[in-house]
């Protein structure tokens, strides 16, 4: 499992970059959160409330998606969207 660590550094979500690189977002609910991608290893790590979830890379065309079955991050450039079980969709921008 991948833990993300406390530093936040914004960058661009689909830069082409193969690193590891980690996104601070916030959400239209006034909650924050941050994701770490792991190109190479076609995982992403949502860290929201102290939590972790390990997602793997989805097919998505033009866009980027990860998912563990219950849990779904998607979106496209600064866009987020965040699905938690059965919870209501969370709207995300990069901060």
């Amino acid at each position: 499992m991948f833990f993300a660590s406390a530093c936040t550094s914004t960058l661009p979500i689909n830069d082409g970059s193969p690193e590891d690189r980690k996104v601070a977002f916030s959400c239209t609910n006034g909650q924050s959160l941050s994701v770490r991608f792991f190109p190479a290893q076609g995982v992403a790590v949502l860290v929201r409330n102290g939590q972790t979830i390990e997602l793997q890379q989805q097919s998505t065309g033009s866009r980027f998606g990860y998912s563990n079955g219950a849990n779904r991050i998607r979106g496209k450039g600064n866009d987020l969207t965040v699905e938690i079980g059965c919870m209501v969709p969370m709207q995300c921008k990069s901060s």
